[in-house]
């Protein structure tokens, strides 16, 4: 009889365990903290940088694996640098004194799917980003003036203080879209044409998209093209870049180091 009364009790707790599991996994999910799906981590820091969580006035300093969420504003002091891994393993870096806001943070590991989004203040940001295979593929980093739309390519953006913008690729294809005009094209339509090889420094005809005087919806840049965005007015006719030349920045160098280590 004892053990049959054990055993009874036994059984008595599995069933206990079992009704209040889901419950409690349910109250989990929706107690309002974001899954590792949702937030990026710190991945190398030299020097100081803080973060303002969203909702809060202090801003707080940063350290290698700090978690980032949706709506997190950051910013670096002088001579610091971040990296900073999304949940689909793209890489972003900022460079020193560079203020940027995590705007949408969303990737689906099963689907292959995201949603991710980075408004840049000002300051300068290198992006080496993944393909993604699901019906959502958004990655894009917006300023002020423009809007980088990209796949999986790595590429750069610098935003000077009075706003302008520039852009440069060096893989892949990046789309610089108007901020203010919502252009037909749909990146998950319509898919990028292949980068291509350029040799030197030169006007580049079409892929770009002509532009009004008064607007501009869209700009196709490719493998070592770039385009500078004014604050006012229209962007300047995109043109290819020198290598050499991009090379004499030591941004530039210590990025191309970088993402030879890390490959995302």
């Amino acid at each position: 009889m004892q053990a049959l009364g054990k055993l009874l009790c036994l059984l008595g707790f599995i069933l206990i365990t079992l009704f209040l599991w889901p419950e409690n996994s349910t109250s989990e999910k929706s107690s309002g903290k974001e899954s590792p799906s949702d937030q990026a981590k710190v991945t190398f820091l030299q020097g100081r940088a803080e973060v303002l969580p969203k909702g809060e006035t202090t801003w707080k300093l940063l350290q290698v694996g700090s978690i980032l969420s949706r709506d997190d504003e950051v910013r670096t002091g002088d001579k610091a640098r971040i990296e900073i891994q999304l949940p689909d393993r793209s890489v972003l870096r900022f460079d020193q004194q560079t203020t940027f806001k995590m705007k949408t943070l969303f990737f689906d590991a099963r689907e292959g799917s995201r949603e991710m989004k980075v408004e840049m203040i000002a300051g300068k940001t290198w992006a080496n980003v993944r393909k993604a295979f699901g019906s959502k593929r958004t990655f894009e980093v917006a300023s002020a003036n423009a809007v980088a739309g990209v796949r999986d390519t790595i590429w750069r953006m610098n935003v000077a203080e009075d706003k302008t913008t520039l852009v440069r690729v060096y893989e892949g294809v990046v789309e610089v879209y108007h901020p203010f005009v919502k252009p037909d094209y749909k990146p998950e339509e319509e898919g990028f044409k292949a980068p291509r090889e350029v040799k030197g420094p030169q006007e580049v005809p079409p892929p770009y998209t002509e532009v009004s005087k008064e607007e501009w919806e869209r700009i196709v840049l490719t493998q070592m093209m770039q385009v500078i965005v004014p604050p006012v007015g229209k962007p300047e006719k995109p043109v290819t870049f020198s290598p050499e030349d991009d090379q004499k920045e030591e941004w530039v160098r210590w990025n191309q180091q970088r993402d030879k280590e890390v490959r995302p």
